[in-house]
């Protein structure tokens, strides 16, 4: 073998694993994002949204799209509270998760190796944007990928501006205490296309 002949085989060998096996990734109507709240200091109640969007492009950049009118606390006057008093879903209709999938995590992927990332995260909730430091584990599925954070991302009400509606929440159902610090975590299943150029190869 020629010393060119080699150099392109190492070069497009490495090119192959830093590209995904997948064309792209979007959200499964089966991802969810879940967040525990506090009340009376010893008093756990776990909720969810129920509409969850988005996509993670080929280059690995996430944007995923929560709609806050979905969230589900399993009691519907609860819902309706959260909806008008806490997320003010007329103004803010959506939260935004955005980041970057780095190249090794994505070769990691096209190798169909799972494996745990930390990833930055932009969240944008409430006309508000916060970085937070998320460690997530990135498994490869049949179908897509999954990615699911390995512990809860802790959001305070105050880098929000919602402590008026924490209050007013707190008031309304006469509460003596709901906690201003609220663990998030996300479960996504991503669904994608795959790459063919890179199954054919």
């Amino acid at each position: 073998m020629g010393k060119q002949t080699f150099i392109s085989g190492v070069i497009g060998y490495f090119l192959l694993l830093s590209t995904p096996a997948w064309s792209a990734w979007w959200v499964g109507a089966d991802s969810q994002v879940q967040f525990v709240s506090i009340k009376q200091n010893n008093i756990g109640e776990i909720s969810r949204f129920d509409t969850i969007t988005g996509s993670v492009t080929d280059e690995g950049h996430v944007d995923i799209r929560v709609a806050l009118d979905s969230v589900e606390t399993r009691v519907d006057i609860r819902n309706e509270r959260m909806k008008t008093l806490l997320f003010e879903v007329g103004a803010y209709p959506e939260a935004s998760i955005t980041g970057q999938l780095d190249m090794p995590t994505l070769a990691m992927v096209a190798a169909g190796r799972a494996g745990s990332v930390s990833l930055l995260l932009n969240i944008d909730l409430h006309g508000a944007s916060v970085q937070k430091q998320a460690a997530v584990l990135v498994t490869p599925t049949d179908d897509g990928v999954t990615v699911t954070t390995l512990e809860p991302i802790l959001l305070t009400a105050a880098e929000f501006g919602l402590e008026a509606g924490v209050a007013a929440l707190q008031n309304i159902a006469g509460l003596s205490a709901i906690s201003r610090v609220i663990p998030v975590t996300i479960n996504l299943h991503l669904l994608g296309e795959r790459n063919e150029s890179i199954l054919d190869s």
